[in-house]
């Protein structure tokens, strides 16, 4: 099935994933199932395989892709990340201490990094919270630059002392307003560091493919 709900609204589009889901099971059959959208992909499949430049760049559960990426690729490409760029100070074990551009310090999981080398941190926005003040962890000082409001919950964009500014899925209820200083909190658990690809200077992918 390629693309096959691609021109579809969205909740013709749900409803027919529902569909598409049903007669799988009823079937019991393989389906190969591709598409550009990536929630789309951990919606419908048992096994992912996400492509890059013609070959597999990781393969395997929904849940394993979002939560384990391999690689900066995978990472931007499956979800929504924020990447913050950095330089790697230590690696301990499995975490790993990065310098961020522009100031500020991150502990993260260690993917593939080295001591001294460029690297990207992703974090998911659900992972991040804010408050006004640390609450153990990762903790960065960041002023509320915008609020989204999305029915279920508010995507606030809150600015960091270097400029960059980073999207922090919160509850409806929430009350901080543009302007207001905060603190970005994260768990080390919760950040992958992964080497900076030379070739791309950094740049988040542009094209990528799931089955």
């Amino acid at each position: 099935m390629d693309e096959p709900l691609g021109a579809l609204d969205k909740k013709l589009r749900e409803h027919m994933q529902l569909e598409i889901k049903q007669i799988h099971t009823m079937l019991g059959v393989t389906i190969v199932y591709v598409t550009h959208d990536q929630s789309e992909a951990l919606t419908m499949s048992d096994r992912v395989a996400v492509f890059n430049n013609g070959g597999i760049a990781q393969l395997g559960s929904p849940d394993d892709l979002y939560n384990t990426p391999q690689s900066s690729f995978v990472a931007s490409f499956i979800g929504e990340n924020n990447t913050l760029e950095g330089v790697v100070d230590r690696v301990s074990g499995q975490e790993c201490r990065v310098r961020l551009n522009g100031g500020g310090e991150i502990t993260a999981l260690a993917v593939g990094v080295a001591q001294g080398a460029p690297c990207h941190v992703a974090v998911r926005p659900e992972r991040l919270s804010l408050s006004s003040a640390a609450n153990g962890g990762n903790a960065l000082p960041a002023t509320v630059d915008g609020r989204i409001y999305l029915g279920d919950h508010l995507r606030l964009l809150a600015k960091l002392a270097n400029g960059q500014v980073l999207t922090v899925k919160v509850g409806p209820e929430a009350t901080m307003a543009n302007g207001e200083t905060v603190t970005v909190s994260c768990a080390p658990n919760d950040c992958r560091a992964f080497p900076t690809d030379a070739g791309t200077g950094g740049a988040l992918p542009k094209q990528g493919k799931t089955t």
